[in-house]
């Protein structure tokens, strides 16, 4: 798969502006949407001359489907869409700021919704595309200390599958990427928030960069079978764990007695 034209949300750093590098470099024409337009203007030297940017706020649903109506009667329906915004803010359930967990559900599950719910109007039109929302490894199993953010993860995951299954007639594609620990701006501000136990914990958890989960997915555009995408030799191995082993999943994930 080469697609002509992809929106990439959460596009102007991380995991977003990674994918973005690689379809442009393919020669697809890319489009980068995040909230910051300092980001934005940043991510566009990074990318060819055709590569637009749009601010847009995933956690507004009329302002996603503004700026993609607008974007498509610019530069067309694109066949591929790649949703990333989204944070996590660790910390224990009842230590967490309420801000932060209404934020994470707007962002990381109706951001998705959101989204979603913009595009599929012009890909069901078009009878074809591909959609990629992303999840975590944290949506495949819950972390302790991430308990929202998990919560939100999962809702990708099952919001997802649901997708499928709804858009497979009219011809569109939905996968999900499962990144583990990545190098990401966003990594970086979650370790200031982090509990100890959270820190120590990881340790022993393979950490990706950015590039490294990008070609991953960018390789599983090539194929139409798949649903998840899981990056990384140690995460598929994770989650072969957690099908099969759960009860060893639990015991290596639970929170340490003191």
């Amino acid at each position: 798969m080469k697609p002509r034209i992809a929106f990439v949300f959460g596009g102007s750093e991380g995991i977003g502006l990674a994918v973005a590098e690689r379809l442009d470099a393919a020669g697809t024409r890319v489009v980068v949407l995040s909230r910051s337009e300092e980001k934005l203007a940043a991510a566009r030297t990074r990318l060819g001359p055709e590569a637009r940017s749009h601010a847009v706020d995933v956690t507004s649903a009329a302002a996603v489907t503004a700026a993609v109506d607008a974007l498509v009667a610019d530069v067309g329906v694109p066949d591929l869409v790649v949703t990333t915004a989204g944070y996590a803010r660790p910390g224990y359930l009842d230590e967490l700021p309420a801000d932060d967990i209404a934020g994470m559900v707007a962002t990381n599950l109706l951001g998705t919704v959101h989204v979603c719910r913009a595009v599929l109007p012009h890909l069901r039109a078009a009878g074809t595309g591909t959609i990629v929302t992303t999840s975590s490894m944290a949506g495949l199993a819950g972390v302790f200390g991430y308990t929202v953010y998990s919560a939100t993860k999962f809702g990708v995951i099952g919001f997802s599958e649901a997708l499928r299954r709804e858009v497979r007639p009219y011809g569109i594609t939905v996968k999900v990427l499962c990144p583990p620990n990545t190098l990401t701006p966003g990594f970086a501000e979650e370790n200031h928030h982090k509990p100890a136990e959270v820190l120590a914990a990881e340790e022993s958890v393979a950490t990706l960069t950015p590039e490294q989960v990008a070609d991953t997915l960018v390789r599983a555009l090539g194929r139409r079978r798949g649903f998840l995408v899981i990056p990384g030799r140690d995460s598929r191995l994770a989650a072969v764990a957690i099908r099969h082993l759960p009860a060893v999943v639990d015991r290596a994930l639970r929170r340490p007695t003191t």
